[in-house]
């Protein structure tokens, strides 16, 4: 780009400055927005909330710290069966939260209490949120639902019933950045064009069951009181069925949720291939040996039939929707953490690369596009749209690399490449988060939205994961295992993803 010259003779950047300044803010703008929510409304002194705390284990704690980050909310009391843990727990927050042990104790005890946060062992889920939600309050619960669908469909119900506000953990569609990419790049500047393939996984080095210390943890006969055999279980719930749905649900139901979400639709078919592969027969420090019961590893394949939109209205052949095929492809390992989690839009125009670590944050356009095509991105990293990676700056000649070797003449030639290779997309990146949207931790946001919600009296439909989107992705994830112990095709119908 030329730089215009002023009457000083000295280059004019202040067009460009504007520019790039007016991209910047507008882009903050959008941020803004969608970041906000209808139910919104700045906490006054009238407008804290009581909340309660259930489930003070790793996952209670990041809603904890989210949450204490938020105005207007104030933790009255926490509650886990361990009760070393709701001590903690309590401690950590305020000498003026009181910690129990049981959810029946701590609701009698204050009645006060606005919202429950649900963050106990997936079976246990379904039964205490019908508790908080027919004792009149508002509940936050971490996803997965539950590790079965009946109880999942229990949850539903109980909301239906009570009329209550639920909101399930699914926090990635209160991210900024995953509403910006979703409603501004894909369905509004239809960034990619035609989405063809999705693709997520979560891979995570070997982590080793965690082993409570002899004399630490809770009495036998009140873990057999609540339906635990043993100390082990109770602390590795996640991966034994009684309890929970294991690794695909604990860490693929994030992105898998995404799949429905950004397509607007639940599959129509799934395979997939699993098992406990690693996790068995494994030695314990304090001896014996162990193994998991849920799966360890698996692969899915979805297909989705997704509506087909022009100019934002939904194309029809005859009296039916038109429909377009897309395949979603999840991973999920637990024996290699190589490139951790991510989730990938194919589209025939372009490729989005995105994660709730920012350092995934990429947009590649497929270098045979159409020179309008072209300046539309070019248009759209100009206004703030997307952001251009700034290329590599030389200040002295000795900085250029230099080749040990010359290489072969046709290897020189810029360009030349096998013919069944693609040309390489044209590199662009998501443009960055205000700072004070960037320093959030990623619950917050979905927090805001719940508790934002619960201010101002709002409905099931001004949450972002409303119980009954939840539900579709727990159909979504929880048939991957009858999948692949039948290693049969599930074919899904659409009365499948609702409860009567």
């Amino acid at each position: 780009m030329k730089s215009t010259a002023s009457s000083t003779g000295k280059p004019d950047l202040t067009r460009r400055k504007f520019l790039r300044n007016t991209a910047i803010t507008g882009t903050a703008l959008s941020y803004t927005k969608l970041a906000a929510h209808a139910a919104t409304a700045p906490p006054g002194a009238s407008d804290t909330l009581n909340v309660a705390l259930v489930g003070c284990g790793s996952q209670g704690g990041i809603l904890k710290g989210a949450s204490l980050r938020i105005p207007g909310i104030k933790f009255v009391a926490v509650c886990d069966l361990w009760d070393v843990k709701a001590r903690t727990m309590s401690r950590a927050i305020g000498a003026d939260v009181k910690a129990y042990e049981t959810m029946d104790e701590m609701l009698k005890a204050h009645p006060e209490i606005d919202c429950v946060l649900i963050a106990a062992p997936d079976w246990l889920h379904a039964p205490f949120t019908r508790k908080a939600l027919e004792a009149g309050k508002a509940v936050y619960c971490e996803k997965m639902m539950s590790n079965s669908l009946e109880a999942a469909a229990d949850m539903v119900r109980s909301q239906r019933e009570t009329g209550h506000l639920l909101q399930i953990g699914h926090q990635r569609r209160s991210n900024p950045r995953y509403q910006f990419m979703r409603n501004r790049l894909l369905r509004e500047k239809n960034l990619l064009g035609q989405i063809t393939h999705l693709y997520g996984q979560w891979n995570r080095s070997v982590k080793m069951p965690f082993e409570p210390k002899p004399g630490t943890g809770i009495p036998q006969e009140k873990l057999t009181a609540n339906g635990y055999p043993d100390m082990f279980q109770y602390t590795n719930w996640r991966s034994y069925k009684k309890f929970g749905g294991g690794v695909i649900s604990d860490l693929g139901a994030h992105q898998i949720d995404i799949f429905n979400w950004l397509l607007g639709t639940t599959p129509r078919s799934m395979i997939a291939s699993g098992g406990v592969d690693y996790f068995k027969n494994l030695p314990l420090q304090s001896g014996g040996s162990f193994s998991y019961e849920q799966l360890d590893n698996a692969v899915v394949v979805y297909e989705y039939d997704v509506p087909v939109y022009s100019g934002g209205v939904q194309v029809m052949e005859g009296d039916k929707p038109k429909t377009q095929l897309v395949r979603a492809m999840y991973q999920v390992l637990t024996t290699n953490g190589s490139q951790n989690y991510y989730e990938k839009v194919m589209g025939v125009e372009g490729t989005i690369v995105i994660s709730e670590q920012p350092v995934y944050n990429q947009v590649y356009r497929e270098k045979d596009t159409t020179g309008e095509k072209v300046g539309t991105w070019e248009q759209l990293a100009r206004t703030g749209f997307l952001r251009k990676p700034p290329a590599t700056v030389y200040n002295k000649f000795w900085e250029r690399p230099k080749a040990w070797n010359i290489p072969d003449k046709w290897l020189a030639r810029e360009g030349t490449q096998d013919v069944r290779v693609s040309i390489p997309a044209d590199p662009y990146e998501l443009p960055a988060m205000p700072k004070e949207m960037d320093e959030k931790p990623p619950h917050q946001f979905h927090l805001e939205n719940f508790y934002n919600t619960v201010r101002a009296r709002g409905k099931q439909t001004d949450l972002n994961c409303p119980v009954t989107e939840a539900y579709k992705c727990a159909v979504s994830v929880l048939k991957i295992n009858e999948a692949v112990a039948t290693g049969k095709r599930i074919d899904f119908q659409p009365s499948d993803f609702v409860v009567a």
